[in-house]
């Protein structure tokens, strides 16, 4: 096992970085998806005393509404995991990176499928968040509908 000099160090360094702005933007990411997640679960919870209450507007549009808000959350939950997931797979790409500058071990098809899961994991999220907006956007129609007609 050699010892990388100065310049090969470098050159790990600079390889590095992509992964780790990479886990830095999905962290905003995540941060965003899990404010929703969270007001959703507490829309669910308020929506769900209210029923129980015999507060909704009507039993009807009152479970339509959770079972809306249950959907959200799920699609949600879905987003979060596969941002956990990116981060998880840049986290080993700069392992990996690592490990093939001090061992010599050619891992750079490793590398190479690391990054593309994270990128995939990544557009998944965004797409169950894009699910997300667009079922918050139907719970508002069944809001205010009966204000618009």
């Amino acid at each position: 096992m050699s010892i990388p000099n100065l310049e090969s160090f470098s050159k790990l360094l600079q390889l590095s970085v992509s992964p780790v702005v990479m886990i830095s933007g999905v962290g905003l990411l995540l941060l965003s998806v899990t404010n929703r997640l969270g007001r959703a679960i507490d829309r669910a919870r308020s929506l769900s005393k209210e029923l129980d209450n015999g507060i909704a507007s009507t039993t009807h549009e009152g479970k339509a509404q959770l079972e809306i808000i249950v959907r959200r959350a799920e699609f949600l939950r879905l987003s979060v995991s596969l941002i956990v997931a990116s981060v998880f797979f840049s986290c080993l790409m700069i392992l990996f990176l690592f490990v093939m500058s001090f061992s010599g071990v050619n891992l750079e098809l490793g590398v190479l499928a690391l990054f593309v899961l994270s990128l995939l994991s990544t557009l998944s999220s965004v797409i169950y968040l894009l699910a997300d907006v667009y079922l918050s956007l139907k719970a508002l129609r069944l809001d205010v509908s009966r204000h618009l007609e």
